[in-house]
């Protein structure tokens, strides 16, 4: 096991690279299963759930490494589809290659995947659309599926699920006829996954709106594929909030930050200037201590996206004023609070809303991260905190940040990767 040791207090300088999107990367893996050729995702992140996800690639038959920071993939060599319970346990996304061993084999079985510890987070929405489809279940914690029919339909999510959405898109590319999903996620990633499987020849349409189009293509022609997904916003905006909390100046391509407006905005009308550079970059300048955020909600894009909610309650102990959370996709999602109170910090759980009030300063602490967003708020405590902190439990933000320490360091933070 690793932990984080951190000297609080230093301001940061300097530029920094954002990966692709874990929560875009992930679900391309599985989408590759459908794929008759090889897939090369460039500026993929080597973070360990990618990892989880390659090796489940690998124990169906397919092929996947690293050439660089380009992930390649072949599964043109899958041959089973059934998922091996030591690595579904490990990571949620497993669930996500449901949809795309339903087009390929027209069967898939999976053990209930795992995941962070952020409360409950149920499949029934993913089920319940693939029945829809004629697709048959039979649940334990081993769960089987089998498609019974091939036609086209409507897929109306009772909530607009990211996962659900990309489960529904992956089992209905080959179908005979069209399927339309209503009220389906619209969050980038989506995008992105439309994207990637209009380049293998489906034919997908409506991304990023509230209604996808799928138009059945048996089988594509074989090819190889490269794409390049979305900048992780999850990761820049946890940079920009580190950047709020501990002043300085950061640049970030203007790209980085295109899938992150919730955060711009709210740093933007704050205590940092955002400066335009050759039409590519932009200069954020952190000029005074963080103004409190008033009331924010989370919800489905384009709402206040919950992977932040963490990060901003750790920006928001150390801003000037009152700040409430209201947490509305996964009202669980508190966990790290108990332990970002060791810092001094003044944050109370009230149901499925926090209260947070400023304070100017925060001191270092002992803390132990039990999930990746929630990890990653109190490593931004420590970077603000007066004095040394030390967080445990590093394998969880190791989950969604490739080399953060390393990222930080180079923008001038104290922080020291050290086996217990």
């Amino acid at each position: 096991m690793e932990r984080f040791t951190v000297s609080g207090g230093n301001r940061l300088y300097g530029a920094v690279r954002i990966n692709a999107a874990k929560n875009s990367v992930l679900p391309l893996i599985s989408a590759s299963i459908l794929s008759e050729g090889k897939t090369y995702i460039k500026n993929c992140p080597k973070i360990s759930d990618v990892f989880v996800m390659t090796e489940i690639i690998k124990s169906i038959g397919g092929k996947a490494f690293f050439d660089g920071d380009t992930l390649v993939l072949d599964a043109s060599t899958v041959c089973d589809w059934k998922l091996p319970e030591e690595l579904t346990k490990r990571i949620r996304a497993s669930f996500f290659t449901v949809g795309a061993l339903l087009s390929r084999f027209e069967k898939a079985g999976v053990y209930s995947p795992g995941g962070c510890n952020i409360g409950k987070r149920p499949i029934d929405i993913h089920i319940s659309a693939l029945k829809t489809l004629g697709v048959s279940v039979s649940e334990s914690d081993y769960i089987s599926f089998k498609v019974n029919r091939r036609d086209g339909g409507k897929v109306t999510l009772k909530f607009p699920s990211v996962g659900a959405t990309e489960n529904v898109i992956l089992a209905s590319v080959r179908r005979k006829g069209e399927v339309r999903i209503v009220n389906c996620a619209r969050e980038p990633e989506i995008v992105d996954l439309q994207e990637y499987l209009n380049l293998l020849g489906y034919k997908v349409n409506g991304a990023g709106t509230d209604e996808i189009v799928i138009e059945g293509v048996e089988k594509p022609s074989a090819r190889d594929v490269e794409f390049t997904p979305s900048p992780d916003r999850i990761e820049a905006g946890t940079f920009l909030l580190a950047g709020a909390m501990c002043g300085g100046e950061i640049e970030f391509r203007r790209e980085y930050l295109k899938n992150s407006l919730n955060i711009t905005k709210i740093l933007g009308n704050n205590a940092c200037k955002i400066i335009g550079k050759n039409d590519k970059i932009y200069i954020i300048r952190f000029t005074g201590r963080t103004k409190a955020f008033g009331k924010v909600v989370t919800g489905p894009y384009p709402e206040f996206v919950t992977d932040m909610q963490p990060q901003l309650a750790a920006c928001a102990c150390v801003a000037d004023g009152v700040t409430v959370i209201e947490e509305k996709v996964f009202p669980e999602r508190f966990a790290y609070v108990s332990e970002l109170k060791k810092t001094g910090a003044d944050i109370e759980v009230f149901g499925n809303a926090c209260v947070i009030v400023g304070k100017k300063n925060i001191g270092g602490a002992v803390m132990s991260a039990g999930d990746l967003r929630g990890g990653a708020a109190l490593l931004l405590a420590g970077l603000a905190a007066e004095g040394r902190s030390v967080i445990c439990g590093v394998s969880h933000i190791d989950r969604g940040y490739e080399r953060i320490d390393e990222k930080l360091r180079a923008l001038g933070a104290d922080i020291v990767r050290a086996e217990i």
